[in-house]
């Protein structure tokens, strides 16, 4: 089935371990100008690539979770050390004779955490587990395990416990998909308190085939389910190619089955483990290739996705740069006139609860996750309650509060962003088009937020501060 091999050491040596979108996308080869990837590039299976901070993280497939970071995206460097120095303890009575060489690793920061999921597997079977460690930072990691998230117990119907791959929704909500031949591709939402399973599991794809390495991601209306086909972990006779289809819900059914990167492009040869950054308003994905020009090696690769009558495409001809938004992830929203955040009362988890403004103490009530939705369109989930910013009532009244409310997904919970002086962004509600506005122009604690029409005042401006 699953070819990890002991030859994928070889092929990852010093860690240790489209024909698509429209019908009409040609793919570039040898004409394209790739990002010029410099300084350590080696992946395979690459998790998501997450930032904290100023620095880019980039963990894959190798003893101990291997990764590397980067300031910039081009210029990778090793990680200090692996993850785990040795292998939790459970590993080893799960898989008799475990090598250490934990696969297919993927990160997501939630629940003041960065939460590091991995698959532990031996070659050709189902007899594998998904397990989750966390850590409050990556620039200074201090990672406690948390055991087996989901397990598969060698049964060849199972869904594969390998390959988990996290994705936060426009509501907030957080699900893990996975698999691997055999039972086919399972989705299920993760409790972000515990980061394990919130619920059942769901099978979104097939068993039986040659599919795994699964990743959803959504913009719009449509859900995206990647997928690889084919075979890995043979260098230049590697089979992998990937295929993506779409959904309305993100459970399935998934349908449109296109393939968005082929087997062999120029040089780019079984490309693998899609992972979606969205940054700076861009879409960037990682992958890995075996290099065609190195002998087959396995490295990084990063591209740029675009959509187009609703279906996405890559590209290798891109800079990095900013696409004109903001980049997904949790923030607070800072008042450029009282210097205050915004912040739910009283900490409460309710419906309707009134959003205010407070001196920032870093407590989870004062914290947002920015979700983009594409074309300039957000939601504000609150990291506390995990609740929209809500235009209360779904009014056009200047005057009416902004509270927290449960995400439905009308215009009233969806913002887009502007900015209307250098380092500061009015926030648009896309039902009224008016801004969030401090009230009376307080500067007083507690003081009220509401919608207004924009003046562009400084109790209409925002810092968005990443945290």
């Amino acid at each position: 089935m699953r070819a990890k091999e002991t030859s994928l050491k070889t092929l990852l040596k010093s860690f240790g371990r489209d024909a698509l979108a429209s019908l009409s996308l040609v793919l570039c080869s040898f004409a394209c100008h790739a990002l010029p990837l410099a300084g350590l590039q080696n992946a395979h299976d690459p998790g998501t690539i997450t930032k904290d901070g100023d620095t880019f993280f980039n963990f894959t497939t190798g003893k101990g979770i291997w990764y590397s970071t980067s300031k910039d995206l081009i210029t990778w460097t090793g990680g200090p050390r692996p993850v785990f120095a040795t292998a939790p303890a459970w590993v080893g009575s799960k898989i008799p004779n475990f090598n250490g060489e934990f696969w297919a690793p993927d990160l997501i920061h939630m629940n003041g955490n960065y939460y590091l999921y991995y698959s532990v597997s031996t070659f050709g079977t189902s007899s594998s587990a998904i397990g989750v460690a966390r850590s409050a930072s990556l620039k200074s990691p201090n990672w406690t395990d948390l055991g087996i998230v989901v397990q598969s117990y060698g049964g060849a119907s199972e869904i594969n416990a390998i390959d988990p791959a996290l994705f936060r929704d426009h509501d907030g909500k957080v699900y893990l998909s996975y698999g691997s031949f055999f039972g086919g591709i399972g989705a299920a939402e993760i409790n972000q308190g515990t980061g394990k399973l919130a619920g059942s599991v769901t099978t979104i794809a097939g068993g039986g085939r040659d599919i795994e390495a699964p990743a959803i991601t959504r913009d719009g209306d449509y859900y995206y389910l990647f997928v690889n086909r084919g075979r890995c972990c043979q260098g230049a006779a590697s089979t992998y190619y990937v295929e993506v289809q779409r959904a309305t819900n993100v459970k399935g059914p998934y349908s449109g089955t296109h393939t968005i990167l082929p087997n062999v492009d120029g040089k780019y040869k079984g490309p693998g483990h899609v992972g979606v950054l969205k940054q700076d308003g861009c879409n960037y994905v990682s992958t890995h290739y075996y290099d065609l020009s190195d002998n087959g090696n396995a490295k990084l690769d990063i591209l740029r996705m675009r959509y187009s009558a609703g279906w996405p495409s890559l590209t290798r001809d891109f800079s990095i740069g900013s696409c004109g938004g903001i980049s997904d992830g949790l923030y607070s929203l800072q008042s450029r006139m009282s210097g205050k955040v915004l912040a739910v009362q009283g900490a409460s988890k309710a419906n309707g609860a009134l959003v205010q403004q407070q001196t920032y103490t870093g407590a989870r009530q004062q914290q947002w996750y920015v979700v983009g939705h594409g074309d300039n369109k957000y939601s504000l989930i609150n990291a506390n309650s995990l609740l929209g910013l809500d235009n209360y009532g779904n009014s056009t009244t200047a005057g009416t509060n902004i509270a927290q409310w449960s995400y439905w997904g009308g215009n009233g919970q969806k913002w887009s962003m502007s900015s209307p002086a250098p380092g500061f962004v009015a926030v648009n509600n896309l039902l009224s088009n008016m801004v969030l506005d401090v009230a009376a122009k307080s500067t007083a604690e507690n003081a009220q937020i509401i919608q207004w029409n924009p003046t562009n005042g400084s109790n209409q401006q925002w810092s968005l501060l990443r945290r």
